[in-house]
């Protein structure tokens, strides 16, 4: 291998660590916390779900703000790398105390969960957004991006396996002291992403983009700005398919998420044994699968890839709703298959985000990796606050019961359509937004190729046609 070659790997590898405890955090998060709250803090699920959407709704306005202030970021560290820095530090307390189930009753525990459900949010915020756009500054070709967000996906699954394995394997050795096995796991997850968050931060000393004074933009209304940035690129033709292919993903994924527990064990009728059976067979196929996304990516691009993967779980799951809901085979198909797509959209996705950083350079004049990625973000975590509530919203209205373990004959039903059904019919919707999308890689390299040569002044007509597709009209 090339000097200049491993040098790369070694840059996509210490960028990559972070991603363990980015994915062990979120996927512990949005998997258990509800159930926690349900089932060890003991809430109704509609009052845990609103803890956890009121959370999320915080996060979509730190996500907003941070990753404004990174683009702008004047620090000798670089732009991104203080606020992933910040983030680790306070990981781990944040985890510490909002995973021990508390004494106190009625407001005062609401108020307790919502505080450290909210602290997570805005710490993880402070992570996420920057580390997203920090991607985008290490990695600037179509297929160089597509290397990167893979090489990070593989941390990411490690950091996904922890997620889902962990907790299953601590309330096991717990056994009956379900308390204390819920805050062993939150301290674990948190030590896990202090250690993987502060190691990303340190081992990449030096590298990214160091703003001088002079460069950053003067801020006036910092919130007006930023919502001027998002009309910006949202009027972008490839920011509008961005925003819808980002949100048909999102309600698919966020409801599969909150659902998955409740479905295993009141629907599939599975025990905590066969669970962690489930979430093994999940994390073997994102292992299995991530270097065939790649060589699919790699040749027939990263649009073209995703629609394979949205398209055929949802075709999957809509077979499985049909014919075998609550069983194991139908369960192991559509978990397979949404493994299949969900790891597919975390390695591939933000790659296609980045792309657009070209476009609105060549359309504004500016270079938005920070607001490009909050918006994303924002935008996940909005849709995911609104699915998780109308979750808990739906579930208290089937006549679930935390304190019952044969739940009554509306549950299920309930589960199978929130689980299944409608996550395939979001993931069909997302296939066909992206039929449309304009961005591949011979126009994006006609893309680049028309901004160098815009930059030098010289004549970039040959690129015109490839431009007019991706913008929607030629721009001197």
């Amino acid at each position: 291998m090339a000097k200049n070659d491993r040098k790369t790997m070694n840059n996509m590898h210490t960028y990559g660590v972070g991603f363990i405890g980015q994915g062990a955090s979120y996927g512990f998060m949005s998997t258990y916390f509800v159930l926690f709250l349900t089932n060890s803090v003991m809430l109704s699920s509609s009052a845990a779900a609103a803890i956890s959407s009121a959370a999320l709704l915080l996060e979509v306005f730190m996500g907003m703000l941070v990753g404004n202030l990174s683009d702008s970021c004047t620090s000798k560290m670089g732009r991104r790398r203080p606020f992933m820095l910040a983030a680790g530090i306070a990981i781990l307390p944040i985890m510490t105390f909002l995973f021990r189930t508390v004494g106190f009753d009625g407001p005062a525990k609401i108020i307790y969960y919502l505080f450290f459900a909210m602290l997570f949010r805005v710490f993880f915020s402070t992570f996420e957004i920057p580390n997203q756009a920090f991607g985008a500054e290490m990695a600037s070709g179509y297929d160089e991006r597509t290397r990167l967000r893979t090489a990070t996906r593989v941390f990411s699954i490690i950091g996904n396996g922890i997620g889902y394995l962990l907790p299953l394997g601590i309330l096991a050795l717990y056994g009956t002291d379900v308390k204390g096995g819920w805050w062993m796991t939150g301290i674990l997850i948190g030590l896990i992403s202090f250690g993987s968050w502060v190691f990303s931060v340190v081992a990449n000393r030096g590298k990214g983009v160091i703003l001088n004074k002079e460069d950053a933009v003067k801020h006036g209304n910092r919130a007006g700005e930023i919502a001027h940035n998002y009309m910006e690129l949202f009027r972008l033709k490839t920011g509008k398919l961005l925003v819808l292919y980002k949100t048909a993903f999102t309600c698919a994924f966020s409801l599969f998420n909150v659902a998955t527990i409740y479905y295993l064990k009141y629907s599939a009728g599975l025990d905590n044994k066969y669970m962690s059976y489930m979430y093994i067979i999940t994390v073997i196929v994102f292992m299995a699968v991530t270097p065939i996304i790649n060589g699919m990516a790699l040749r027939l691009g990263k649009v073209r890839q995703q629609m394979i993967s949205l398209g055929s779980c949802g075709i999957a799951a809509l077979l499985v709703y049909l014919f075998g809901p609550g069983t194991v085979w139908g369960t192991i198909v559509y978990m397979a298959f949404f493994a299949f797509t969900q790891t597919g959209f975390w390695q591939v996705s933000s790659a296609i985000f980045y792309d657009v950083i070209e476009v609105d350079e060549w359309v504004n004049g500016k270079r938005r990796e920070g607001d490009l990625m909050s918006m994303i973000s924002v935008l996940g975590t909005l849709i995911s606050a609104i699915m998780v509530q109308i979750f808990g919203l739906i579930l208290d209205a089937s006549g679930f019961d935390a304190a019952l373990e044969t739940q009554g004959a509306a549950v299920a039903p309930v589960l199978d359509m929130t689980f299944i059904l409608l996550p395939g019919i979001f993931l069909l919707l997302g296939t066909l937004v992206l039929k449309v999308f304009p961005i591949n890689k011979k126009t994006f390299e006609s893309l680049k190729a028309a901004l160098e040569a815009r930059r030098k002044g010289g004549d970039w007509s040959e690129y015109e046609d490839d431009i007019s597709k991706i913008v929607g009209r030629s721009k001197d």
